[in-house]
């Protein structure tokens, strides 16, 4: 490891492990066999591990003593939890550049030399990048992969208007920015609960855009432990519905465009949490997903006509093996 006083890192990767040992192994593994030694001294590694099992800290230093690049690696005394976990390893950041990439999360094996050559070319213009990414199982089967269709900037109104639009617009993965917007827009707010992220990329994407890059450089996991029904309930949608009032007062989009935007996000994203227990086929937790459509938070905005298939199919679908009374209050 590089002395700090010799090391100016263009790209910080900050991985907050919590309890997934094998995950943050094949996390660091795929770092550390993707570059060249002149491509990894460009990187910086930053480990904060929050694990309360299973920290295999001794191993992911063994394996790193010989690596080109910078890296850190601390073990929490106390757990801080997700938020202030991932707050703890950006600040602990050097690099120009940083990518938070979570210990269940891994790099494809081209996808960091062309991160690089990407922040070679337009480092200098741009201050946010959204790259594609291969959505996996816990086993690492692709099973669809979501990538830009082109090279462009979006501008902060056209940037803001594709988040708040589409649920799945980013993938934690897939994005890299400017380590010196964590100064002007602040850390990540544990305020907004499991859209924590949504908040702050409306905050990046408000005052710099993106500009995306139709590459895949990472590989986003979709594992069973993500099925829980934690983020799929009323105090989400709050969230969400707070974070769009902070859009209102960004005054970027006209109320009538974000109210679009809103209806269209919130069935998506409930259409998408009730996907997940569908093609499992556990059907009282995707008819109590697929019930949020009625909350209160969601139903005065109307139907979303993008929607409107998706939505049909799947409440047939459970109807069929469910029946009607079970699905009444989603009408």
């Amino acid at each position: 490891m590089l002395p700090e006083s010799q090391f100016m890192p263009q790209l910080s990767i900050c991985i907050p492990a919590y309890n997934r040992p094998d995950g943050l192994r094949a996390a660091v593994h795929s770092i550390m066999t993707s570059l060249s030694p002149a491509q990894a001294a460009a990187i910086e590694l930053v480990i904060r591990d929050d694990s309360t099992q299973g920290a295999p800290e001794e191993e992911v230093k063994g394996l790193l003593q010989n690596w080109d690049g910078s890296w850190s690696y601390e073990k929490n005394r106390q757990r801080l939890g997700m938020v202030a976990n991932w707050n703890r390893s950006l600040a602990d950041a050097r690099g120009e550049f940083v990518l938070l990439l979570h210990d269940d999360d891994y790099l494809l094996p081209q996808g960091l030399p062309q991160l690089l050559q990407t922040l070679d070319r337009y480092g200098g213009q741009y201050n946010v990048f959204l790259f594609g990414v291969h959505l996996v199982n816990g086993q690492g089967q692709c099973l669809r992969r979501q990538i830009p269709a082109r090279a462009t900037w979006l501008p902060p109104a056209t940037a803001v208007q594709q988040l708040l639009s589409h649920s799945s617009f980013v993938r934690f993965p897939g994005l890299v920015w400017r380590r010196s917007l964590l100064e002007q827009v602040g850390e990540f707010s544990a305020a907004y609960g499991e859209a924590t992220d949504v908040y702050q990329w409306l905050r990046f994407f408000a005052i710099a855009g993106v500009y995306t890059v139709p590459v895949a450089t990472a590989a986003y996991c979709i594992h069973d432990q993500a099925l829980s029904m934690g983020m799929f309930q009323p105090q989400t949608l709050s969230h969400l519905n707070a974070i769009f009032q902070e859009a209102a007062q960004m005054k970027l989009l006209s109320p009538r465009v974000l109210r679009q935007a809103q209806r269209d996000f919130l069935h998506q994203f409930i259409l998408a949490g009730t996907w997940r227990f569908l093609r499992r086929r556990q059907w009282q937790q995707a008819a109590r997903v697929y019930g949020l459509l009625a909350d209160a938070a969601v139903q005065p905005l109307g139907r979303s006509p993008r929607w409107a298939a998706v939505r049909l199919a799947f409440g047939f679908v459970l109807r069929l093996r469910l029946g009607p009374q079970a699905l009444a209050q989603s009408r």
